[in-house]
């Protein structure tokens, strides 16, 4: 994809443009009238709004083909405008949701709430921020997944183009062209997708972005005793998926045995100096710096997979072909010194794909935890990831370390750290900058460190698995502070040393479960088994004890792992024994002589918070119960919800303050109309259950006038809730043109937020009046771009 495309200009699919808007403090009070012809003529003109001038404009074509104009004014508010295809069907909700913009036609919801389709596809600010807007790419990347017992198709589907083949997660990263958006749209709806079909696409996802996360560490991490018992990786292959290599460093020259770059028009080499840096950190000679700068496994030959571009960012579908590549190569070890923040579930492609690799090839992927200080992001929210967050030079958490539970499931994460500040390692000699090295701060230099010490080991024991070489780093780590827990550190700091010298490991990590609120007192705890395995020839006596949370015991205080034997010892969780919130701990084997550590386990467990019954129940005109899609908004979560209800439906909620909307259809004021009712509870405050009722009967009619004859040309039903310190959620829809009438529900003043609607209708005089015979002119309902004729030779009579 070229770096800087012409910008996209819109063909002749385009209906008249339709405003709505969202704005970081207020709504704005009125948007520009834009011609009839300009819908066809290429992007609307930019003409300034009333309500401020216009700083910026960037225009944004989504895989339904909607094409939306958001301007930016002076004081920061934004105007979305949207231009639907002349064959849309619905609407389109514009919502903010902080600081982001979506825009959500009608035809979409129902494929969001049966998650078939990513929501970042309609994050307009995202596709902004990734420079997927028209001005910088004439193309929407996606990727389809498709049932894992379906035979992938070959081919694109119509409207789209196949760029790779991802068997990891049985999908094809696509693309389709912005002009071609609709084709592709159609070919989805109408197929595949809306009917589940076996042979078609389960989901549909934006190829998003990944970025790079960012030495005294190698003594740090005992790599020098390592290599004086005569480990250095040599022998062993470690891929590194980044933003490729400088092949001519000294540091680097004679360990490189591949590169490929999966980044379209550019080449292996490095002139952002991410890669080089991560992969010295890892197999870096020190050949420029008298070896003060050896990397953890110098003896380390390295394969270089450019995922990540010049710019450091890389598309999902370019990484899952990197880790594909790699692991096909056969790699022994991959490190990924990169990451997505915001995709956290564990369910997206790329975490899919590090899991089926492993699984698949015996592959380690070392993983960077993330540099948010939060939540642990995506790849390194897999389970079989040796997943790496980041210390200081005097083993304090280093601030920026991503940390877990993880999002949904609790489980633990990450599972050890790696010193990640101040980090000396080669600079590419084609970035920025002067001299052979630099110092960088990160995960993503915690990370190489890992996958280092993972070579060393693999070197030591050729015929461990995976999951045996992440047990050993993990279980052999040094323990760091007891103010830090395992959602913290994992299992503390990587010791090459212990891992190399020790004889016995024991399993990394034992989640115990997440327990869901209200917790029965009859519930039974949980016990699983911890493997300690002994690799020396002679037996090994183990003092066990558990630290941290009340919650695990074991009944087993000592052991003895025969030669080249394993024992399993069940260590219980017991959800009764903690309150609610997170538990952890560790099960450490000491020697009972002398009583220094020698495997460490990491145990956890979440007691689920109190969860309440939010009953919604939908009424028609009639007060019937009638079928609707709704959305539930809880203030402080950053996207609703989609859910249909058919009448009535109870969801189980964590405690909060709700918004709850839907549209439902009534009879209008006349007897041939059709009228659209908004139904809006702004503010349900969840601290035991509750009940919303949506009752169309209760909605009251809207409507204006004008001086002078007039139609409607566009009617918009905006609404904005404001949650004081806490949360701003505003929605705008763009009315159809078939309802006549609209209506809205009253609502009182909440007590924990403030609700404000607006309605703006846009009115013109009629598009055909007919005169006759000095009668009043009668307006005719034609539509836009029709013909009408009244005869060859003489006029004939129209009546109206």
């Amino acid at each position: 994809m070229s770096s800087h495309p012409e910008p996209f200009a819109a063909g002749g699919s385009r209906r008249r443009l339709i405003a709505a808007i969202a704005a970081a403090g207020m709504i704005a009070a009125s948007t520009a009238a834009i011609s009839p012809t300009a819908a066809t003529a290429g992007p609307p003109p930019t003409t300034t709004p009333a309500t401020g001038t216009v700083a910026g404009t960037q225009i944004v074509t989504l895989v339904t083909g909607d094409v939306v104009t958001v301007r930016t004014l002076a004081d920061g508010r934004t105007i979305a405008e949207v231009d639907q295809p002349d064959d849309a069907t619905g609407g389109f909700s514009v919502q903010q949701h902080g600081d982001d913009l979506y825009v959500l036609p009608d035809e979409a919801k129902p494929l969001l709430a049966d998650d078939r389709l990513d929501q970042r596809l309609f994050n307009v600010t995202d596709l902004i921020e990734m420079g997927y807007d028209d001005a910088h790419t004439t193309e929407i990347p996606l990727i389809a997944t498709y049932p894992e017992t379906a035979a992938r198709t070959t081919t694109a589907p119509r409207g789209a183009t196949l760029v790779h083949d991802l068997p990891a997660i049985n999908g094809h990263s696509l693309t389709t062209d912005k002009k071609e958006s609709r084709t592709l749209w159609s070919t989805l709806t109408s197929g595949s997708i809306a009917n589940r079909e076996s042979s078609g696409i389960t989901k549909l996802w934006l190829d998003g972005q990944v970025h790079s996360t960012l030495a005294d560490s190698v003594p740090q991490v005992g790599a020098p005793e390592a290599w004086d018992a005569g480990y250095d990786g040599d022998g062993v292959t470690v891929a590194v998926l980044d933003t490729g290599i400088d092949p001519t460093h000294p540091d680097l020259a004679d360990h490189i045995q591949d590169t490929v770059s999966f980044v379209p028009d550019e080449d292996p080499t490095d002139p952002q100096g991410h890669g080089t840096h991560v992969a010295s950190t890892i197999a870096g000679t020190g050949a420029a710096s008298n070896n003060d700068n050896t990397g953890v496994a110098p003896g380390t030959d390295l394969i270089i997979g450019k995922v990540l571009n010049n710019n450091g960012i890389g598309y999902d579908s370019w990484i899952i072909a990197g880790m594909q590549w790699a692991a096909e190569s056969g790699a022994d070890i991959i490190n990924m010194s990169l990451g997505d923040s915001s995709r956290t579930d564990g369910l997206d492609p790329m975490t899919l794909a590090v899991d089926a690799l492993s699984a698949q090839h015996d592959t380690l992927f070392v993983i960077a935890a993330g540099n948010n200080g939060t939540t642990i992001g995506t790849p390194g929210t897999a389970a079989s990831a040796l997943t790496v967050g980041a210390v200081d030079k005097q083993d304090q958490l280093a601030w920026f370390s991503s940390v877990g539970p993880l999002t949904g499931t609790g489980a633990l994460k990450p599972d050890l750290t790696a010193p990640g500040v101040a980090i000396n390692a080669a600079r590419s000699q084609h970035s920025p900058g002067d001299g052979m090295y630099q110092s960088l701060d990160g995960t993503s230099m915690a990370a190489p460190h890992v996958a280092g010490a993972a070579a060393i080991l693999a070197q030591q024991h050729p015929n461990w698995t995976n999951t045996q070489l992440k047990d050993a780093l993990m279980s052999s780590a040094e323990a760091l502070s007891d103010s830090y827990t395992p959602y913290q550190v994992g299992t503390g700091r990587l010791d090459v040393a212990a891992a190399v010298n020790g004889t016995a490991r024991a399993t990394g990590s034992a989640f115990f479960g997440f327990f869901d609120w209200p917790h029965d007192p009859t519930d039974a705890p949980v016990t699983k088994p911890v493997t300690f395995t002994n690799t020396s020839t002679t037996p090994v006596t183990l003092n066990l004890t558990t630290t941290g949370s009340d919650a695990f015991t074991l009944d087993t205080p000592t052991i003895t792992i025969p030669a080249e034997g394993q024992v399993n010892i069940p260590v219980t969780g017991d959800p009764h024994a903690a309150g609610i919130g997170e538990h952890t701990g560790y099960l450490t084997g000491t020697n009972p002589t002398t009583g220094e550590a020698i495997t460490r386990t990491a145990l956890g467990l979440v007691n689920e918070d109190e969860r309440y019954d939010l009953t919604i129940k939908i009424r028609d005109h009639n007060g019937q119960p009638t079928n609707s899609r709704v959305a539930v908004k809880k203030a402080g979560e950053l996207f609703p919800w989609y859910l249909d209800v058919d009448g009535e439906r109870i969801l189980r909620l964590s405690p909060g303050t709700y918004t709850v909307e839907t549209t439902v259809d009534v009879p209008g004021e006349r007897a041939d109309s059709l009228g659209l009712a908004l139904l809006v509870a702004p503010e349900t405050v969840l601290d035991k259950p509750a009940e919303v009722t949506l009752d169309a009967r209760e909605a009251q009619l809207l409507d204006t006038t004008a001086p002078r004859r007039t139609e409607d040309r566009q009617r918009t039903l905006n609404y904005a809730v404001d949650f004081a310190g806490v949360d701003s959620f505003r929605s705008a829809y763009r009315v159809p043109i078939w309802y006549d009438d609209l209506y809205v529900l009253p609502t009182e003043k909440g007590t924990e937020s403030s609700f404000t609607m607006g309605a703006r209708w846009r009115k013109g005089e009629p598009v055909l009046s007919l005169r006759a015979l000095g009668l009043l002119p009668i307006d005719a309902v034609v539509q836009p771009g029709s013909t009408i004729t009244t005869g060859k030779q003489w006029l004939r009579p129209v009546y109206a």
